[in-house]
């Protein structure tokens, strides 16, 4: 067994299970009736996210000299992607906290995946490729941050959505499409 697999069993078990979560979570939350569109549309966001960056944690395959270091950060890229399905829909002793408290958990966490995304691009050195990336992430970063700076539902919802639809077609599109 090569270090890469090694390591990708770890992160693949963290990955599936924040899918688990999610998918649960949205499962549940349909049943009651609190499957609301704006949760959808995060969810939809996260959902995507996850895959996504299960998918590109696979351009790691063909790393041969692995360190502790490089091993510690993508397990912590990997646990905070973890938690971001868990902040939508957290398991049922955690539900002591106002839905705002949990927006607000959503939000943060988004942003520090964006912030472990960015670093890990860095780390492989493709930041730049293709070169609009970083004009993504500062998209998604600024529609993540909208909703905690107005703390309106509105604002919550059209984040929601613009991040869920964008999100999808980079996955699609610029990465399917353009970089082939």
């Amino acid at each position: 067994m090569s270090t890469f697999e090694f390591i990708a069993v770890l992160l693949s078990i963290i990955f599936g299970l924040a899918i688990a979560n999610l998918l649960s979570g949205m499962v549940q939350a349909f049943f009651r009736g609190e499957l609301t569109d704006t949760r959808l549309a995060w969810s939809i966001l996260v959902g995507n996210l996850l895959l996504v960056n299960w998918w590109v944690f696979f351009q790691w395959s063909d790393h041969a000299n692995w360190r502790f270091h490089e091993f510690l950060y993508l397990a912590m890229w990997a646990t905070v992607h973890y938690l971001m399905a868990v902040a939508l829909y957290p398991y049922n002793v955690q539900v002591d906290y106002s839905e705002k408290l949990q927006q607000k958990f959503v939000l943060v966490v988004l942003l520090a995946a964006a912030a472990l995304d960015a670093g890990e691009k860095i780390i492989r050195g493709d930041f730049f490729d293709p070169w609009y990336l970083p004009l993504f992430f500062l998209h998604f970063v600024v529609f993540v941050t909208l909703p905690l700076i107005f703390a309106k539902p509105w604002i919550m919802r059209i984040s929601g959505w613009t991040l869920a639809i964008s999100t999808l077609a980079w996955s699609v599109v610029a990465r399917s499409v353009l970089t082939s």
